[in-house]
């Protein structure tokens, strides 16, 4: 089956643009996979939050881009188009499986998260998907124009879930419900 995505534009050799981002091709399993371990060794245990954050800045940049290139709405027919965009990429099959655009709230569901994906490879069986959480919070928050807006992942394929999930909703929400501290 041919797959097409016209979300990626070619500026000039080695130059690739997404949404008016510079983009680069990385391996996942050994480049995204190593980087992030190397930066556990050196900074421990907050790396996860270095990536969230960092993630959380790229959604937001996705969207803005998008919204003024006037190829997604601030709707969530746009959540759902930053999604499929974030999967077309290669960063896994993620879908959304429940969204409410007015409370800001979203369920989605990936069982081939690349981060999830190298961390099981590698025998590794915590939850691992940081920075998919902090893109999806990105989309989120650049969408809805609000700054209260985070992203848990509640299930990981590397702890042995057949599907990531990730509830991405207001901060206070997710604390009430528990799925956040």
């Amino acid at each position: 089956m041919a797959i097409s995505c016209d979300l990626i534009r070619f500026r000039s050799r080695g130059w690739i643009c997404v949404e008016g981002s510079r983009t680069c091709l990385t391996d996942i399993e050994h480049g995204f996979y190593g980087i992030r371990k190397a930066v556990e060794q050196l900074i421990g245990p907050v790396t996860g939050t270095v990536y969230y954050n960092a993630a959380v800045e790229g959604g937001i940049a996705y969207v803005r881009g998008a919204v003024k290139s006037g190829s997604i709405t601030r709707s969530d027919r746009g959540f759902r188009d930053c999604v499929d965009a974030y999967a077309q990429l290669g960063f896994g099959d993620f879908r959304v499986r429940e969204i409410d655009y007015g409370s800001a709230r979203a369920t989605v569901t990936c069982r081939d998260a690349f981060e999830g994906w190298a961390w099981k490879r590698h025998g590794n069986v915590s939850k691992a998907c940081y920075y998919s959480c902090g893109i999806l919070a990105g989309f989120m928050k650049a969408l809805t124009e609000r700054d209260d807006i985070e992203c848990v992942e509640t299930e990981c394929i590397a702890e042995g879930a057949d599907a990531c999930i990730f509830v991405i909703a207001p901060e206070d929400e997710l604390v009430r419900e528990g799925l956040m501290v």
